[in-house]
């Protein structure tokens, strides 16, 4: 196992982090019909194996994550690993709601302290109750009280509203974002990793695969690694996917949400790589190639200019648009699309594709041409069926 630096004591951890919300189930969802004994034979297989960040969150596999992860770390593992867990910010209302979440995750977490918290899916929906109650100071007395050694947020949303987070505290320890390279420019993207770092925030990164869409690609993609082959590259899509984020020297921490042992073994030996942060120029440049054919095979070509923002009835147009992007993405690959509307229901309703008022102000501005009327309303039959 490889290990980076996290934190402002540069901790060692794995470079590779194991994420529940995708353990082996029943129903084949993210549901809660987790299969615990295999979801405790592949956590503590990684263990084993060198990692030590474990990722979960109150509302991962309808409530249950916690509760079966507070189980598995027992007999010893618990000493081994980083405990992250999240405040589901939808929830509160108060800081006494704080304080009685943070309290019931660690009675499932089975432990005092929580290693590493964040505020989960910071967006400019949320960061008003965050104000509100003062959370960012509520972590830091956390953490001045021992209860949490790390402190920071998990993030879903553009790279300007990223920097005025990243700088409302002098003292986040770290962040969380969705980032994989056909997404370099989504939500906070490549620009949110550098500007974080140089803040001095360790970035831990999520969605390295997609929701494994990167891993089995179709259409195009696939055409490209046979084609490849061909040409005498065994490229293989897992091992460039994480490969071109550790090439990234400021990454500290991927999260895989893994559901099945092969795939397991499969990131571990990835992980374990000499060569795991190097891609050569050739990789570089076919990896170019995937992005391309990726965005064009996208539904709708938004390129997050958000020239149409702000919308004057409150729709965050963009976000809309990548919800549905990535909906559509995982539908075409039989992987569970859940993860999207469960982002799309945590919008307030306000920001949703259902409050379309169809003005078509956006339209006139929109450098695509995009037809965001027709798009909303499709998008919104989509999450609302």
């Amino acid at each position: 196992m490889n290990y980076r630096t996290f934190g402002k004591d540069k901790r060692e951890v794995s470079v590779l982090g194991f994420g529940c919300m995708r353990l082996p189930t029943a129903s084949g969802e993210l549901d809660g019909t987790v299969i615990e004994n295999e979801a405790s034979r592949m956590i503590r297989r990684g263990i084993d194996a060198g990692i030590n960040y474990i990722d979960t969150a109150k509302v991962y596999h309808d409530g249950c994550s916690e509760a079966i992860v507070g189980r598995i770390l027992q007999g010893g593992y618990r000493e081994k690993v980083l405990i992250a867990t999240k405040l589901p910010l939808w929830e509160v209302k108060s800081r006494s709601d704080a304080d009685r979440i943070f309290d019931e995750q660690r009675r499932d977490l089975k432990t005092d302290k929580i290693d590493v918290y964040l505020l989960h899916n910071i967006q400019r929906a949320y960061w008003s109750t965050v104000q509100k109650n003062s959370l960012i100071e509520w972590g830091a007395k956390k953490k001045e009280a021992g209860e949490i050694d790390y402190f920071g947020f998990s993030f879903h949303d553009s790279y300007d509203f990223f920097v005025d987070v990243v700088d409302a505290y002098d003292y986040w320890d770290f962040c969380q974002l969705q980032y994989n390279y056909v997404g370099e420019s989504i939500q906070a993207g490549r620009l949110g990793v550098n500007y974080a770092a140089n803040r001095g925030l360790s970035v831990v990164v999520m969605e390295p695969l997609l929701g494994g869409c990167l891993a089995k690609p179709i259409g195009k993609m696939a055409e490209l690694f046979e084609w490849n082959q061909h040409e005498g590259n065994d490229y293989k899509p897992v091992d460039l996917a994480f490969r071109w984020i550790w090439d990234q020297p400021q990454i500290s921490v991927v999260l895989s949400g893994m559901s099945a042992y092969s795939q397991l073994e499969q990131n571990l030996k990835i992980a374990s790589r000499k060569d795991y942060g190097t891609l050569t120029q050739d990789e570089l440049s076919f990896i170019m190639y995937l992005q391309r054919v990726y965005d064009q095979s996208l539904p709708i070509k938004c390129t997050k200019c958000r020239y149409c923002m702000p919308c004057p009835d409150g729709v965050d147009i963009p976000l809309n648009f990548e919800l549905y992007n990535n909906h559509f993405v995982m539908t075409q690959m039989n992987k569970s699309a859940l993860i999207n509307k469960v982002l799309y229901d945590a919008m307030p309703k306000k920001q949703r594709a259902a409050n379309c008022v169809k003005c078509g102000k956006c339209e006139k501005i929109c450098p695509q041409k995009l037809p965001i009327r027709d798009h909303m309303k499709t998008i919104q039959t989509t999450f609302n069926s």
